[in-house]
């Protein structure tokens, strides 16, 4: 009797830890990791290149959709400096919506500031991001905007 106790016991506890596991989902499309990014403008001029990290995805919202967080940095900029979303894109933390179902994501470049954002509005394919991004204010988005790529190295 107390053998079969010690192995329910066991059993019991193995699968409550096998089903606690953390809030990062690793099977989801987006992989979380470094990524080689490219912010140009309508016509396909790189703007800013770089280092996107994307650190984690946990699940806290509601079902196929997580927060993201990670990080940029910026390795060249182009001679181009008249883009109103340069002035507000600044290396550092970024913060992201990713819905499974959809394969789309949104990234706040600066998440800490309510105005003057770059926002990056694009899909999962593969080990690619692929969309646009566009200069928002609290006066609403700017006439400005371009494309956004993203491959994971």
């Amino acid at each position: 009797m107390m053998k079969i106790t010690i192995v329910f016991a066991s059993m019991a506890a193995f699968l409550l830890i096998s089903c606690s596991g953390s809030n990062t989902d690793i099977s989801i499309s987006l992989k979380t990791g470094q990524y080689s990014y490219i912010i140009s403008d309508s016509s396909g001029n790189p703007l800013v290149e770089g280092i996107m990290k994307l650190d984690s995805a946990k699940n806290e919202l509601y079902r196929n959709n997580y927060k993201v967080n990670g990080s940029f940095t910026i390795t060249k900029n182009s001679a181009d400096t008249s883009y109103h979303g340069l002035s507000s894109l600044n290396a550092g933390e970024l913060a992201a919506y990713y819905n499974d179902s959809t394969k789309f994501i949104n990234i706040n470049t600066n998440p800490r500031i309510a105005d003057a954002n770059v926002f990056i509005n694009a899909y999962v394919k593969g080990k690619e991001i692929k969309g646009g991004w566009n200069f928002s204010t609290f006066r609403g988005t700017r006439n400005e905007g371009g494309l956004f790529k993203a491959v994971m190295k």
